[in-house]
């Protein structure tokens, strides 16, 4: 990543306008709480209201005061590539296509309860430096967790050996893992 000191720095309005024409970010300082709720709009198919995202959603190179996805339904890809985010609330979102995290940093506590995935999640080459918390996450895609560190701790491992494979993939990929001991279920041992 770029110094800090070298990214621009942007409200998150003009990110907001931004995104919603389904242009990347890149290489900037988003000032502000990057809630992206602006960006829903109502689609209706066959009487049903399908309200959500309906454009990609893609951050590289940059640091975010706060990115707020909660809540909110994605029908493309979301992306976040070498970004460092001090607040992140996915809380109850879902994604009905491809998620990307890699080489991310998220520095206060991540919030992805219940979080929801039709399409492939991947997490490379990323740090939760604050709690991480995924109860109840319902991840039908494919699944990759490479090298993903949680020195704030999480409770993923111990929902993952709650033996819910119907809410947790096809298929999980984990590799190269660094969870606090307090974090690793006993008996669960840790590729």
């Amino acid at each position: 990543m770029a110094s800090t000191a070298m990214l621009e720095i942007v409200p998150s309005t003009q990110v907001l306008e931004r995104l919603s024409i389904g242009e990347p970010i890149e290489y900037v300082r988003v000032r502000g709480l990057l809630d992206l709720d602006p960006l829903v709009v109502s689609r209706w198919l066959c009487g049903e209201d399908l309200r959500g995202v309906y454009q990609p959603v893609i951050l590289r190179h940059c640091v975010l005061d706060g990115l707020d996805l909660e809540g909110r339904t994605f029908y493309e890809m979301v992306e976040l590539v070498d970004c460092r985010v001090a607040a992140a609330y996915f809380k109850q979102a879902y994604f009905y296509s491809n998620v990307l995290i890699e080489d991310c940093t998220f520095e206060g506590d991540f919030e992805g309860q219940d979080i929801q995935s039709d399409g492939r999640m991947v997490i490379h080459n990323t740090t939760f430096a604050g709690w991480a918390a995924f109860d109840g996450i319902n991840l039908r895609g494919e699944v990759d967790l490479v090298n993903v560190s949680f020195p704030g701790g999480t409770n993923l491992l111990r929902v993952l050996a709650n033996g819910s494979r119907d809410r947790l993939g096809r298929e999980i990929r984990f590799s190269g893992g660094q969870f606090r001991p307090q974090d690793v279920p006993a008996g669960l041992e840790i590729p």
